[in-house]
């Protein structure tokens, strides 16, 4: 599992320093690349249709959940009319989920949704196993652009490289995946 997580974080931190990557994978059948992708994302649908089945989500909710890759999350104050409730903020620039890159046409903001405090982990985690692909090229994307930043013309390649080099890094993407799997896990069984 650790192998395939990292040629998928490999492929990722690739696609952050050319946008048409995954494409380009896609297009050319890569036996490489596209395996791993395929196995993390399948496993990240797994887990989501497992947390789905926990949630009753209405069309607007579900569109809103998988458009905006950021998810803001605010509990009803005690004594409020709302107690027991939270509100969810769905916010973020929306992207196209394939090629990870940001939509060029303009989608209106989403609105915000209340739902019970007790379901309200189960939304969050829907949410994060949704855009966990995005989430982690960000993260690519930052490490790439330290690295550009901190030397002068290193190629592509190079970049990729001293990535890949990062242990600790690599570490912490692959316990941060790990982690929210096991959530998942625990959040399928429960409830």
């Amino acid at each position: 599992m650790r192998e395939m997580y990292r040629s998928y974080v490999e492929m990722l931190v690739s696609t952050a320093l050319d946008p048409d990557m995954i494409q380009a994978l896609e297009d050319t059948h890569d036996e490489l690349y596209l395996p791993p992708m395929r196995k993390i994302d399948g496993l990240l649908n797994e887990h989501k249709k497992k947390v789905l089945k926990r949630l009753s989500l209405s069309p607007a909710l579900q569109d809103a959940l998988h458009t905006f890759p950021q998810l803001q999350v605010e509990q009803s104050g005690e004594g409020s009319p709302e107690e027991g409730a939270v509100r969810l903020r769905p916010a973020g620039e929306p992207y196209n989920r394939k090629t990870l890159s940001k939509l060029k046409r303009s989608v209106v903001r989403a609105q915000e949704f209340k739902v019970e405090l007790e379901k309200s982990g189960y939304y969050t985690l829907y949410h994060s196993l949704h855009h966990y692909k995005y989430h982690t090229f960000l993260r690519c994307r930052d490490q790439t652009l330290a690295i550009e930043g901190g030397a002068e013309d290193l190629g592509q390649e190079e970049v990729v490289q001293q990535c890949m080099r990062n242990q600790p890094w690599l570490e912490q993407l692959f316990d941060s995946f790990s982690d929210l799997l096991a959530q998942a896990q625990a959040h399928s069984r429960c409830g």
